[in-house]
């Protein structure tokens, strides 16, 4: 619906903790965490991932995506990117593309993470079409929105093997039914939406709606402006 209506969020209010979640999973994967965590006995078991060699694809190179670049890099991984809105690399990103339906498919990546925000075009971008066309044996993590994902699509390229894992924190739908088979996959960690816990976000959100208020009754522009086209 067309409106003059002057629409802001409050985006980078917890971008840290947002990437720090997205990041653990991977470590968790890297570690073999999602072997270890449900034995009961001591036994050695997969080879682990040497971080140096892996490539990540962050697909979203918004305030969490950037933050996650940097974690990251700092591991040494290779770090791509790919966001509609900006070719810029993120810190610690070597290349950044605006093209991530392609750019998903033709890097292959070790591990892909999602931290784009839902849209109309974003939603069911991940679908077992995307999926087969990933590298095998990669992870793919999402701590934006459940419904970029096709659940089912997900669902069978964890089976097939053509996903080694997926780090979850959000899901399509939520909450996720007692009987979704991603509960009994060992190959999937599962947490629920709770990504931005512990981030000082009221805090930040009184200080971004003081500031646009300020701005506002100056005549300035506001913070965080919202492109009702994209949603975002």
């Amino acid at each position: 619906m067309r409106s003059d209506v002057v629409v802001t969020n409050m985006r980078g209010s917890y971008n840290e903790h947002l990437s720090t979640h997205a990041v653990t999973f991977l470590l968790a994967f890297a570690r073999r965490f999602d072997y270890y965590l449900p034995q009961k006995q001591w036994q050695r078991g997969p080879t682990m991932l040497h971080l140096p060699d892996t490539t990540v694809l962050i697909v979203g190179v918004g305030g969490s995506g950037r933050e996650a670049s940097k974690q990251c890099a700092a591991f040494g991984m290779r770090v791509l990117g790919c966001d509609p809105r900006t070719t810029e690399p993120a810190p610690g990103m070597a290349s950044c593309s605006r093209r991530p339906r392609s750019r998903t498919a033709s890097v292959r990546p070790i591990s892909s993470s999602v931290t784009v925000p839902e849209s109309p075009d974003t939603v069911g971008m991940f679908n077992a079409a995307l999926f087969a066309r990933m590298k095998q044996g990669a992870y793919f993590i999402n701590i934006s929105r459940g419904r970029i994902v096709v659940t089912g699509g997900l669902i069978a390229a964890l089976r097939s093997g053509q996903l080694a894992g997926a780090g979850l924190d959000v899901v399509a739908p939520e909450p996720l039914p007692p009987e979704s088979p991603l509960w009994s996959m060992p190959n999937a960690l599962i947490t629920p939406h709770v990504a931005i816990y512990g981030a000082p976000y009221r805090q930040k959100w009184e200080e971004i709606l003081l500031e646009n208020c300020r701005r506002f009754a100056a005549g300035e522009p506001l913070l965080n402006v919202v492109d009702k086209k994209t949603w975002y």
